[in-house]
């Protein structure tokens, strides 16, 4: 009989506890749908920059007189022949590798040259081409118009006049086929034709 009574007494134990605590346990409250789990934001990553911005009108570099740029021109002329053949090498190679790295250095290089002189014609030139063989269109054109613009000092005159022979196969240069690519492009055909014009056009106003 005894055994019988203590599950009994248990049940009645356990119940007399529960509502001395209050009562029936309620289960915990769900998650408050208005305070969700914060959720990372995943990174934003800046776009790459594959390509310069067309000149700006209203600003310009400041002029340099000689003076200011003499302790730098040689050094420039140095860097101008080392982007060049870097450039050349990079031309002439069939293996990718070494094209790409080669082109790569010439653009360093050849920054650089105008970093030391900024009026550095074949260092101008030459970094315009590199750049056209990368296909960066807009930075080659930019090179191009600031030839233009130095062709009217006397003294780059017949240097700028060499190269632009070179751009277009005239008076018994060859065509330069780094501009290939470019040569369909409605800015580039506005560039040739600002070369010899008195007034040049702004080939990059509202394309």
């Amino acid at each position: 009989m005894t055994n019988l009574r203590q599950p009994a007494l248990a049940a009645i134990v356990l119940a007399a506890a529960l509502t001395a605590c209050g009562g029936t346990q309620k289960p915990a409250p769900p998650p408050d749908p208005f305070r969700p789990e914060p959720v990372a934001e995943p990174e934003v990553v800046a776009p790459t920059r594959t390509d310069c911005d067309p000149p700006d009108s209203t600003r310009s570099l400041d002029a340099m007189t000689y003076t200011e740029r003499e302790p730098s021109i040689s050094e420039a002329v140095q860097l101008a022949r080392e982007g060049v053949a870097d450039l050349e090498i990079a031309r002439t190679t069939d293996d990718q590798q070494i094209r790409e790295e080669k082109l790569t250095q010439a653009v360093d290089t050849l920054l650089s040259a105008l970093a030391a002189d900024p009026y550095n014609v074949h260092a101008t030139y030459n970094l315009a081409a590199a750049y056209a063989r990368i296909d960066r269109r807009q930075c080659a054109l930019n090179l191009l118009s600031r030839l233009i613009q130095m062709k009217s000092h006397s003294s780059r005159k017949a240097d700028v006049q060499l190269k632009f022979d070179r751009l277009l196969g005239s008076n018994g240069a060859p065509l330069d086929p780094d501009f290939r690519q470019m040569r369909d492009d409605e800015r580039f055909r506005c560039i040739i034709s600002n070369i010899g014009a008195a007034t040049p056009t702004d080939c990059f106003a509202a394309r």
